[in-house]
């Protein structure tokens, strides 16, 4: 299976780079253009690591994305930077990144560093975090005709299984957990994500709308993830 890396950057002249660079070692390359866009993507399918450009992200939520996606990623993360200090360094390799490399890049060191470090993720073993705790047993809720099954992660609509991501239960199941409540984006990204990711928390909102797609008969008028305009989402 071919090598598949995430490049988050908003830099054509960057991406073309790259991508010459993957089609001669005969790697996948697939632009992201957003934090959020990135996050989203990694929760879709597993990618070999991440290529991100600090050029046009602010320091802070480059810090809180890579907190929040390290334990997704088997792979090495690598930081593009405009300019290498000991305070950029310093912090990005307290949220776990592997590299801190200066703009521009050169094709032929990068491509160098990339494959060491794959070398490393083949041969070397990294410790994975600890497993959440599992829910109760018999945490199963029905709500019409929604079966959600948090023991066993599963949903069921009308008795036909509904495939989530990983991220799209955990959403569900918080949101179930704390029903009836008002539950503000900040609220939910913390709770779910486990860390502030980004002041707007775009990232629920797309969330919540891939659950709506998926489970409610009409997603412009849902029955159960309801949104409470000005405050954030509820689950009736």
């Amino acid at each position: 299976m071919a090598k598949e890396f995430l490049l988050m950057s908003q830099s054509a002249e960057l991406v073309d780079q790259l991508t010459a660079t993957c089609k001669k070692a005969r790697w996948q390359l697939t632009q992201i253009t957003t934090p959020t866009g990135l996050v989203v993507a990694l929760e879709q399918r597993p990618v070999t690591g991440i290529w991100w450009d600090l050029s046009h992200v602010s320091l802070d939520t480059t810090i809180a994305t890579m907190t929040l996606v390290r334990h997704q990623l088997t792979g090495p993360i690598m930081i593009l930077v405009p300019e290498v200090t000991d305070r950029i360094q310093r912090k990005l390799f307290h949220a776990q990144v592997d590299d801190v490399l200066a703009l521009p890049v050169d094709e032929r060191s990068f491509r160098a560093r990339v494959e060491q470090r794959l070398w490393l993720y083949r041969h070397v073993q990294f410790a994975k975090p600890a497993p959440a705790e599992a829910p109760e047993k018999n945490a199963v809720i029905a709500a019409n005709d929604w079966t959600i099954d948090q023991a066993n992660y599963t949903v069921k609509k009308a008795g036909q299984p509904v495939e989530l991501t990983p991220k799209e239960f955990q959403l569900l199941s918080y949101l179930i957990n704390h029903h009836n409540q008002v539950l503000s984006r900040e609220q939910l990204v913390s709770g779910v994500w486990g860390y502030d990711l980004l002041a707007s928390s775009r990232i629920v909102d797309i969330h919540i709308s891939h659950l709506r797609d998926k489970l409610e008969d009409d997603p412009h008028k849902p029955a159960h993830l309801l949104t409470v305009r000005g405050f954030g989402y509820k689950f009736v």
